[in-house]
């Protein structure tokens, strides 16, 4: 493993089969202070089938042309010959590169990054290394709510986030991703409502993950963020712009502006070891636990097509009780 202290944490992207949002994302990277010292490696998940094999085709020409002309450090383009899914992907490409780096920063091909990004997610790294209740840390900032009066630069949540993410090798090799602790959760009041502190969303998640309704890699490491009872750090204001939100994700809806409250470039974030504020945390599970948005969240094809198998998989298990 490399000796991860002040050393440049390597950025990994994933994609799949949006060219123009990997450019966009590959662009932005390369619009940042310190990307010249930054090792990029860029998995691209492979087709499904013919439906998306050309869509996956332009991916990987769009990579071969940042191949050629790149000003990163290095380079690496990862092209699966088979198609992972996203969670497959991400969990083996960050355990590749966190094995041996020992921390990394996550992107994902809708996401364009602040200029100061990188410098924001590097110190942030090296500053909670050794903070043994923090779990990630982000470059993304909720829209969770009224920050005035606040009086700091970065927050503490129970929960993490999958918009422009770091973490080191010791928390992503602890993570449970077979969710044997499942039934411990659901089980236990108190396990279960100390869950829920990111959100009333999150059972519904863990739930769909177990029946299979959902392949989620981020559901997984929540969890185990949960029952290790460490915390996620994020700005106050966003280093993320996420453009995503178009539709054209395979979990992204299309609510109201995610985007808000944008970083400054050249403003600096004073990082610090706080606790949880109470407030902070109350208007953050109300974000996440709002019937409205929720339900917005399912209006389209993927969040419809769940509702009804979840209705069918109820139905089934009911009839499996009866007999």
């Amino acid at each position: 493993m490399v000796d991860s202290l002040n050393e440049k944490a390597p950025v990994v992207v994933f994609a799949y089969n949006r060219a123009d949002k990997i450019k966009s994302c590959i662009d932005s990277l390369l619009m940042c202070d310190g990307h010249e010292e930054t090792e990029v490696f860029v998995y691209s998940d492979g087709a499904k089938g013919e439906n998306d094999s050309d869509a996956v085709r332009q991916v990987r020409m769009c990579l071969d042309s940042f191949e050629k002309e790149y000003g990163f450090k290095s380079l690496s383009i990862i092209k699966r010959e088979d198609n992972l899914g996203l969670a497959g992907n991400v969990i083996s490409g960050v355990s590749e590169v966190n094995k041996r780096y020992g921390k990394v920063i996550v992107l994902e091909d809708d996401l364009i990054v602040a200029a100061d990004f990188l410098d924001f997610m590097n110190e942030a790294l090296d500053f909670y290394e050794g903070d043994e209740d923090i779990w990630s840390v982000t470059g993304f900032s909720e829209p969770i709510g009224d920050f005035t009066g606040y009086g700091h630069d970065v927050y503490y949540s129970y929960r993490g986030s999958s918009y422009g993410w770091g973490t080191w090798s010791d928390r992503w090799e602890s993570v449970d991703w077979d969710i044997k602790g499942y039934d411990k959760v659901m089980s236990d009041k108190t396990l279960r409502k100390n869950f829920e502190r990111g959100g009333r969303d999150l059972t519904r998640i863990l739930k769909d993950q177990r029946m299979g309704l959902v392949d989620s890699w981020a559901i997984r490491w929540c969890l185990s963020q949960s029952l290790q009872n460490k915390y996620t750090v994020y700005p106050v204001r966003s280093f993320i712009f996420n453009s995503g939100y178009d539709g054209s994700g395979t979990n992204a809806p299309k609510p109201e502006n995610m985007n808000s409250n944008p970083h400054i470039y050249g403003e600096k974030v004073k990082l610090e070891h706080l606790a949880p504020d109470e407030r902070i945390c109350r208007d953050f599970y109300r974000y996440y636990s709002s019937f409205i948005k929720r339900g917005v969240r399912n209006l389209n094809v993927a969040g419809m097509q769940r509702i009804l198998r979840r209705i069918s998989c109820s139905k089934a298990r009911k009839k499996e009780a009866e007999v």
